[in-house]
């Protein structure tokens, strides 16, 4: 195996903004890696990071070029992973809650939008679900930053444990009983409950929900992407936080 192909088993962030982001939100690097010849508008925030920086020639990023790297890689030390209690704490009005995303772009994507509305918590389980990877992270553009992900063994008895300290669960899904999302007065603290791409929620997670809503659709496709069907949630239930 080469250097270039040991390097993807760490997780890192590529790109100027990616990596000004996780510096400015103090993430854990290892070091930086800069191409040789690489000019940015705002060195500042690189010469002050107490971050070892190493100068590479162009070869170093071959294996990044299916990504815009823009001469810039940071690798992690780690990614902050939190306990629920972290939610209990913040008392943050709104959390997100991802039942099994599978596909690491939409899990990217969701961060993003996730970000660009104010949601500063994010909930996913530790098993069969994207993780977060260098492709979520790429796809995020920055989003991760000032997220807190918070990693769990069970979605519904998570959901249970939120109900229990007032959080109002609210679950997307195409049943009998839901309600179209943008005709829902909202009750906070809130947490907004989105399922796979291909099974939606699971049974237990449907059965905490004390609203479940859905996008109505005029055409002939059944559903949505999820990471579409995310942006008009988020945007929905933030609107009238």
């Amino acid at each position: 195996m080469n250097q270039n192909s040991q390097k993807l088993k760490k997780l890192y962030v590529c790109g100027k903004n990616s990596v000004a982001d996780a510096l400015a939100n103090r993430f854990p690097l290892e070091k930086i890696v800069l191409q040789k010849g690489t000019k940015f508008s705002n060195e500042q925030i690189f010469q002050s990071a107490k971050v070892p920086i190493e100068i590479k020639e162009k070869g170093f990023f071959e294996v990044f070029n299916n990504e815009n790297h823009q001469g810039i890689v940071a690798f992690l030390k780690d990614f902050p992973i939190y306990e629920l209690n972290v939610i209990f704490k913040d008392k943050p009005n709104c959390v997100l809650v991802l039942d099994h995303i599978q596909d690491p772009h939409n899990f990217g994507a969701i961060i993003r939008t996730a970000n660009a509305f104010g949601i500063k918590h994010i909930i996913f389980p530790k098993e069969k679900a994207a993780s977060i990877t260098p492709t979520v992270l790429k796809i995020a553009s920055g989003g991760f930053a000032n997220i807190k992900f918070i990693k769990v063994s069970s979605i519904s008895a998570t959901l249970t444990k939120l109900k229990k300290e007032h959080f109002w669960i609210y679950v997307s899904a195409l049943e009998q009983n839901a309600a179209s999302f943008d005709e829902i007065q909202y009750n906070y603290p809130a947490a907004l409950v989105l399922g796979s791409e291909g099974d939606g929620v699971s049974l237990p997670t449907l059965r905490t929900a004390d609203q479940i809503v859905y996008i109505p659709q005029k055409g002939t496709v059944q559903s949505l992407n999820v990471s579409v069907a995310a942006g008009l949630l988020i945007h929905s239930i933030t609107k009238k936080d």
